[in-house]
């Protein structure tokens, strides 16, 4: 029977069905087979059979009518479609069984990551649109994690969560626990967009241009709901900066969307793209303007054009900083300006920028834009919180607070609409639970990627070294400076070492009698926003017990020989250079 052949006795509803069903198996036999794997055939026309993939697919054909090769992340794409496998996910749960082979590429586009060999078990990466969570799910992802997980959680420097230790048995419980508390992290790892982020204290920000919790929430469910920009070239990174006293750091996205005045008075956001941590790229300016309503269209297009453009024959040059680097960018934002149905507005010497952030602001106790209201910034050990923990914050910021919890991408946690009269109890309440409401200049600026502890492409176990690190400089050295160190395991980057004011990437070091240890190449001067720039290696290869008093020498050399006690570290740095740095290091 053919489709066109549904007669007799049925309702004009079954009739419908029913064609509806065949037109289905006959999609299924041209395009996918009986068996659901798609495979094209000499550069067959994959966008015509491919469904909501066909975008990737055609990409992925035209690669190979290229003459290159698919790298086996795409190959596995094209197989099967990694959002489709939750049948499997759950009888692998059943059976206790970790995944294998390609899976386990698969199983990050549901925020799962297997961690073996540093940890057999799971990692889940959340998608907290703004890194907002309100306390019922705050409190709801620390029950979990103790039913689930290893009992704690991690915030991320992309303003995150990350549950750990969690068995071979439930990671489909996790995935609908979570969704229970209404949030939905497909597409959290892998080849897709990431979390989106945006100021932590929008919406309250004394200083803010805009709040961005509309604009990061339109952007989170526009991804959800458009299957097709899954499945990219890489993963891609998306922020919004508000201008907010503390925001991220919009300009090493992939696009960065940050608010400036306009001479009419009206915000506008300029359009900078192409920005990688882990690749020494900030995000350029594109020279174009667009308003608030058009920022997801123009991320649309923008993305639509990298997964047509991006590389997948080679993953180390699969980013959108690569697409730009080949085709230029006038032609590649002539490509975008094509999927456009407006045409952005150019930019000019009229445009203001947003006021500075204050680099301190993330932690400790501050005023809020509504007079009589203070939120706190509770310093986290390198992002760490136990679920005990998680539960009081959630019941601080329920009974002192707004009912929600912030995260920054310091690795750090903000309470927000705490009343003028209720913030010495707000204070007793954190130090009942055994965390800061304060903290010094090295501890409130230093962060840490994942580390060895439980990721196996670092060489270092970061976060116990910074630890060590702000101990040390806490004992041994006052800071009257705010100071950004950033600890990342290898250089992928994930703490984006090349921008802060003193950078640590992990390396093996070999020690006099042959034996390799854990250590660091140390990078000075870098910067973001207003300071941009890349850090300079300025030592080698240091074991990791001789970090700390390495990075106190270093800042005794700064505070010896700065012009002024005004002067930053970046400054002196710039002024200088970084082999007379090292001198004065070395002489004192």
């Amino acid at each position: 029977m053919s489709k066109n052949d549904v007669t007799g006795d049925f309702t004009e509803t079954q009739k419908r069905f029913l064609e509806g069903f065949l037109s289905g198996i006959d999609t299924l036999r041209s395009g996918h087979g009986l068996s659901g794997v798609f495979a094209p055939d000499e550069g067959a026309d994959a966008a015509g059979d491919g469904g909501p993939d066909a975008l990737h697919l055609a990409a992925q054909a035209a690669t190979e009518k290229d003459g290159r090769k698919l790298v086996k992340e795409e190959l596995a794409k094209r197989e099967e479609p990694a959002l489709d496998i939750w049948q499997r996910m759950s009888a692998n749960a059943a059976a206790g069984q970790f995944p294998e082979g390609t899976d386990v590429f698969r199983y990050k586009f549901h925020g799962l990551f297997y961690t073996a060999p540093n940890q057999d078990s799971y990692m889940c990466r959340l998608r907290l649109p703004n890194g907002i969570l309100t306390a019922a799910q705050t409190r709801g992802v620390a029950e979990m994690a103790d039913r689930r997980a290893g009992g704690y959680t991690h915030v991320t420097t992309r303003a995150n969560l990350q549950v750990r230790e969690i068995p071979a048995e439930e990671p489909t419980n996790v995935l609908m626990d979570l969704q229970d508390l209404g949030i939905i992290n497909r597409g959290s790892g892998a080849d897709n967009i990431r979390n989106i982020t945006g100021d932590p204290l929008a919406g309250v920000d004394p200083q803010a241009l805009i709040d961005t919790r509309d604009l990061c929430r339109s952007m989170h469910y526009h991804i959800l709901y458009h299957r097709e920009l899954y499945g990219l070239p890489r993963k891609f990174n998306i922020a919004f900066n508000g201008g907010g006293i503390v925001r991220g750091v919009s300009d090493t996205n992939d696009i960065d969307f940050t608010a400036v005045r306009g001479s009419d008075g009206e915000v506008w956001f300029r359009v900078g793209i192409g920005g990688v941590p882990g690749h020494d790229a900030f995000a350029d300016h594109s020279g174009w303007l667009v308003t608030p309503d058009q920022c997801v269209p123009m991320a649309d297009a923008i993305l639509r054009v990298y997964a047509e453009e991006g590389c997948r024959s080679d993953r180390k040059k699969a980013r959108l900083k690569y697409v730009l680097e080949t085709m230029g960018m006038e032609t590649f934002l002539e490509r975008v300006r094509e999927r456009l149905d407006f045409g952005p507005a150019t930019a000019d010497e009229t445009v203001a920028d947003p006021p500075a952030p204050d680099p301190t602001a993330h932690v400790g106790v501050h005023e809020q834009a509504d007079s009589g209201m203070y939120y706190i910034g509770v310093p986290l050990p390198f992002g760490y919180m136990s679920s005990d923990q998680l539960r009081g914050l959630a019941d601080v910021a329920d009974t002192y607070g707004d009912g929600s919890t912030r995260l920054t991408v310091w690795q750090n946690l903000l309470i927000a609409g705490i009343p003028e009269a209720k913030l010495d109890d707000a204070k007793a309440a954190l130090e009942a639970l055994g965390m800061r409401w304060s903290a010094s200049y090295a501890r409130a600026g230093t962060i840490a990627c994942t580390g060895n502890f439980g990721c196996k492409f670092s060489n270092s176990d970061t976060k116990s070294h910074a630890g060590m690190l702000v101990d040390h400089l806490e004992d041994q050295l006052e800071l009257d400076q705010p100071l950004n160190i950033h600890l990342t395991g290898c250089p992928n980057s994930c703490a984006q070492h090349k921008i802060g004011d003193i950078g640590l990437l992990g390396t093996g070091v070999e020690t006099e009698d042959e034996e390799m240890v854990e250590g660091y190449d140390v990078f000075v001067g870098g910067g973001f926003g207003g300071q941009r720039g890349l850090g300079e290696k300025l030592f080698a290869k240091v074991m990791a017990p001789d970090i700390p008093p390495t990075v106190e020498r270093v800042m005794r050399a700064y505070q010896a020989n700065r012009q002024s006690a005004d002067e930053t570290f970046q400054d002196f740095v710039s002024r200088q250079g970084v082999d007379g740095v090292k001198s004065l290091v070395e002489a004192a």
